[in-house]
C-alpha cells in the first residue's frame, strides 16, 4: 500500500533544533529500513515534513511510525492517508465500480 504522510516536529520544551538534526539523519536510516521511500519533502519554513511511502500493510505502517522512528515521540502525525493509482481509479470509472460492464 501506498501512504502520504503529513508530520509536525512538536519539539517545543522538549528537544532543540540541534538535537533534531542528528535525530533526523537516524530518521532517515530507520524509515528507509522500514518501509519503501517514494518521497519525502521539508516544508519549507516550517517544522513540518510531508513523505509518501510503500509498505505492505496498515499494521507494518503502525509498528515502524511507534517502534522504529527516533523521533516517534516528538512527530504529530497530522495526516496519513492511504494512496491508490490514478490509473486504478480510472478502470473503476470504467466500469462505474463494478456496476457495469466495461466498454470495449
Amino acid at each position: 500500500m501506498i501512504f502520504y504522510m503529513q508530520m509536525r516536529w512538536n519539539i517545543e520544551g522538549r528537544l532543540k533544533l540541534d538535537e533534531v538534526w542528528d535525530l533526523e539523519i537516524e530518521e532517515a536510516k530507520a524509515a528507509k529500513d522500514g518501509f519503501k521511500l517514494i518521497a519525502m519533502y521539508k516544508v519549507a519554513g516550517q517544522r513540518r515534513v510531508i513523505a509518501i511511502v510503500e509498505i505492505e500493510t496498515a499494521e507494518d505502517l503502525d509498528r515502524v511510525i511507534l517502534g522504529r522512528l527516533p523521533l516517534r515521540e516528538v512527530l504529530e502525525f497530522e495526516a496519513i492517508w492511504p494512496l491508490r493509482s490514478f490509473e486504478s481509479f480510472l478502470d473503476d470509472c470504467r466500469t462505474h465500480f463494478g456496476t457495469k460492464e466495461p466498454a470495449k
